[in-house]
């Protein structure tokens, strides 16, 4: 007798899990198409990026990670734009040409670089994006007492070249 009843409570319980977890599924709406994505021709874009400090190899980094040794990584959304694994001078300007992955709409620039160990000054680097002569976004990422400047800067890319800046 206890053998029935322990079968008819599983039974109970696991079938109306099942059928539950079933009409659910019946009732999901259909999935969305994402929204089309007008790439902006990457060749008619420049982006500087001017540190003002000697970088330098991240002493802390882990040794399995290679984007974590770099002493600059700029990134575009999910798209490595540049990246040097070598110290670069204080005042030099690298320039990028042609961004590839900048879109028409929401945009964002990841950055960081990597001040050499034992300085407590602060640091600060200009990043710009220009089309043709014309400084489309001009911003400073700073951090003190010579930790790693790093951060994003949002902005939204209009159709003729026009900037909108987020705060």
């Amino acid at each position: 007798m206890r053998f029935v009843l322990v079968a008819a409570i599983w039974v109970v319980l696991v079938g109306g899990l099942s059928l539950y977890s079933y009409r659910r599924d019946l009732q999901k709406p259909p999935p969305v198409a994402g929204a089309a994505v007008n790439e902006a021709p990457g060749e008619a874009y420049t982006l500087e990026v001017t540190p003002s400090f000697a970088t330098a190899a991240d002493p802390f980094a882990l040794r399995g990670d290679p984007s974590d040794a770099a002493t600059v990584v700029v990134r575009l959304a999910d798209r490595e734009l540049y990246r040097s694994d070598k110290p670069l001078p204080a005042g030099v300007t690298q320039s990028l040409n042609p961004v590839p992955g900048l879109v028409f709409g929401h945009n964002e620039i990841y950055l960081k670089a990597v001040p050499p160990q034992g300085e407590s000054t602060d640091h600060a680097v200009r990043v710009r994006l220009l089309q043709g002569g014309r400084v489309l976004l001009e911003r400073t990422l700073s951090a003190k007492n010579g930790a790693v400047v790093a951060g994003t800067l949002p902005f939204e890319l209009r159709g003729a070249g026009e900037v909108k800046h987020e705060r």
